[in-house]
């Protein structure tokens, strides 16, 4: 962030008071007073669980230059008289109202991008290939929300041309809301599919949420849709006939960015990539059907902003697959399918399918969490998970957490032999379990919702002393 004077800040989020020096200034901002530095700009946020102004004393302390509050807490004393406070009524609205304001200022090409899945793996592939041409600012980690989101833009500087911002919601009107805070010049809907159903009835409500930012979008403004995404696909015709540009990505003859010709070469894919009348053969090494949706909604996005296709091409191969989020290794003879960040039911079927299409020496393993927010669809889900396991051809399930009864029932109606498959209530237990009872060729597959905390599954594989093959039998 460029440093802004608390004068520049105040006026930008309509502080009620300044108390303290209208000239202090902060290089950056957080909401996390673990996290100060000297010089920031600490908002006290009010959140489900915490109070941010229980932690002012403690920010000042740790060396914050302002700090913005929607009260000046009790707790001050003489000590933190050099502090500048900005008192405000809100301080979400305020930290999002500075982020807004700060875009406003810079005024870089903004790429918002929203979907159920794979928003995250396609927001940093995107600000790869944009980098061949640009100076690029992108959202860091997964800060996709209503605070995530204006501390992404706060990390802008005038130098940034393009920004890529990622946009998560779990109810309508959110995605409307982060929107009306980046203002976006180009819209990117990866898919619609199944998650956090406890808030919607069905997908043309979840697909209505992500059509959100299609509506946001200026006249002059480019929509970048997963043409092999039924909902996502019709999202031009019926949201954005103001739009001037649409640019399709996808498998699907009707798409602008295409992948065509594609052969599995594990633990990724040959296939040759067209745009605008051109074909390069590309090595994409990012594994499953997922990896090939998330590779083309970045090179269409950036082909749309400028970037040449033959350099996209020969930047492809280079682009990997994120920790946690399809990650695949070899790790003690036992080659280890990541996805332990966060599952909904098409992701944890992709998963699954690609666990399978990964050649295995000995067992393909799979260890499903809990599928979280599925409402009235979490029995349905988690049995089907189950069965999918077993159509894919797994050789032992691990089912892990309150609903693991569920996928363990739909992999037995499935014909699961009762042996293959285990229930545990949490991530530690599986992990125990599983280490000493790997063997050399073993392929893993660890797949659930964060809550479930499958990376102590993953840690276990990967400090494991492998057995050899049928040594649990001598």
């Amino acid at each position: 962030m460029i440093p802004l004077t608390a004068r520049q800040v105040a006026e930008a989020i309509d502080a009620r008071r300044l108390h303290g020096n209208h000239e202090t200034t902060a290089g950056a901002v957080t909401i996390d007073s673990r996290h100060v530095a000297p010089g920031d700009c600490f908002f006290a946020i009010v959140g489900e669980r915490h109070d941010g102004h229980q932690f002012v004393a403690a920010a000042i302390d740790a060396g914050a230059s302002m700090v913005v509050v929607a009260r000046v807490p009790e707790a001050l004393g003489e000590t933190h008289a050099h502090a500048t406070i900005l008192e405000v009524a809100d301080t979400t609205l305020a930290l999002q109202a500075l982020g807004g304001w700060l875009r406003r200022e810079l005024n870089p090409t903004v790429v918002a991008i929203t979907g159920s899945l794979g928003k995250t793996t396609t927001k940093d592939h995107t600000a790869v290939l944009l980098r061949l041409c640009y100076s690029v600012h992108a959202t860091p980690g997964n800060l996709n929300n209503h605070w995530g989101l204006p501390l992404s833009l706060l990390g802008l500087e005038p130098h940034h041309e393009v920004m890529v911002a990622e946009m998560a919601m779990s109810k309508a009107g959110e995605i409307r809301a982060l929107a009306r805070i980046a203002t976006p010049n180009v819209g990117v809907v990866t898919n619609v599919a199944p998650a956090h159903m406890e808030n919607f009835g069905d997908l043309d409500a979840v697909a209505a949420a992500k059509g959100e930012l299609v509506e946001e979008l200026p006249r002059s403004g480019t929509l970048i849709v997963n043409a092999d995404d039924p909902h996502a696909a019709l999202m031009p015709g019926r949201l954005a006939p103001h739009i001037s540009r649409v640019v399709r990505f996808g498998r699907n003859e009707t798409a602008d960015v295409r992948a065509v010709d594609v052969a599995a070469a594990a633990p990724g894919w040959r296939l040759a990539l067209q745009i605008d009348g051109g074909v390069w053969p590309i090595h994409l090494r990012l594994p499953g059907e997922a990896g090939i949706a998330s590779f083309l909604g970045a090179a269409a996005t950036a082909w749309a902003i400028g970037v040449a296709p033959d350099a996209i091409a020969a930047c492809a191969p280079s682009l990997e697959p994120l920790a946690n989020r399809g990650s695949v290794r070899r790790v003690n003879d036992v080659t280890l399918l990541d996805e332990s960040y966060n599952a909904s039911p098409v992701a944890v079927k992709a998963a699954l399918d690609t666990l399978a299409s990964l050649p295995a020496e000995g067992r393909h393993i799979a260890v499903l969490g809990d599928m979280l927010e599925m409402g009235e669809w979490t029995g349905q889900v988690h049995r089907e998970a189950g069965a999918h396991a077993v159509e894919t051809g797994v050789d032992l399930l691990l089912a892990v957490g309150a609903f693991a009864g569920l996928i363990a029932a739909g992999a037995a109606a499935a014909g699961i032999d009762g042996g293959a498959v285990l229930e545990f209530d949490t991530a530690d237990q599986a992990a125990t379990w599983l280490a000493p009872q790997l063997r050399n060729g073993d392929t893993v597959l660890v797949k659930g919702s964060r809550a479930i905390h499958l990376e102590q599954v993953v840690n276990a594989v990967t400090t494991a002393s492998v057995i050899s093959n049928g040594a649990e039998d001598s």
